[in-house]
């Protein structure tokens, strides 16, 4: 009988061992994220002279991803950048420039959107915009980029 009793605590020594170990197994974490990369589109916006004029609007850039292989995927802002204090005249040509950066942890496609807002119009209707679909950093995690933003025309132009 004690010999059954002792080998019995044996038993449960051993599987209290192993039952530790597959805790320890289980209690390790995942392994770390992959570490995130710093895109950068160095963006120079210009306020042609042929547009209307604007006194203290608001210039919204956004950076934006998507997967180019799945149709149906949305695309996901990673970077907006609101320049306030717009000021242009007509005759003159307004030029901004300013660092449009967001971070990644897989490389995807990119695009870049440029609206020109009036004061007070709290993003309902643009004065001027970036027209087209405008890919960026198709080879590599920098690049510059000048674009002339068009006036919005009495029917055509952007909402957002």
């Amino acid at each position: 009988m004690n010999r059954a009793i002792a080998t019995l605590g044996c038993l449960a020594v051993w599987a209290g061992h192993v039952w530790a170990d597959m805790e320890l197994v289980a209690a390790n974490p995942e392994p770390p994220p992959a570490a995130m990369e710093e895109l950068t589109v160095d963006l120079t916006c210009v306020l042609p002279t042929n547009g209307p004029a604007v006194a203290n609007g608001t210039l919204v850039a956004r950076l934006y991803e998507f997967n180019p292989r799945q149709a149906d995927s949305a695309a996901s802002e990673i970077c907006q950048i609101t320049l306030a204090g717009v000021s242009h005249r007509p005759g003159e040509e307004t030029v901004l420039r300013f660092p449009c950066r967001g971070q990644t942890a897989a490389r995807k496609a990119y695009y870049l959107t440029a609206v020109v807002y009036p004061e007070g119009d709290g993003g309902q209707a643009g004065l001027y915009f970036l027209n087209g679909f405008r890919r960026v950093l198709s080879a590599g995690n920098r690049e510059a980029l000048s674009v002339t933003l068009t006036p919005v025309g009495g029917e055509a132009g952007p909402t957002n």
